[in-house]
């Protein structure tokens, strides 16, 4: 049976894992909660799961919320050229 967790227990409960969610809440563009079906997988496999028809989100998840390849923006993000 899923799991019902909120974006901030998945990231404390797992964190820095990828996630196979499913009935996701939104709260505006913000995951709220959703349903955590897998744990312990990776994107690859994740993405497998849906390219077979399987309802099932790849999340990643980090607990300060941080991008999994780094920030976002660029070197000369917000200033012009």
């Amino acid at each position: 049976m899923a799991e019902r967790l909120t974006r901030k227990q998945m990231a404390d409960k797992y964190p820095n894992q990828w996630l196979g969610i499913r009935n996701i809440t939104y709260k505006g563009r913000e995951i709220e909660s959703a349903e955590v079906v897998y744990t312990k997988k990776t994107a690859s496999e994740l993405g497998l799961f849906s390219l077979r028809g399987e309802d099932v989100q790849p999340l990643f998840t980090t607990p300060d919320m941080v991008f999994q390849l780094g920030a976002a923006g660029g070197i000369n993000s917000g200033t012009e050229i």
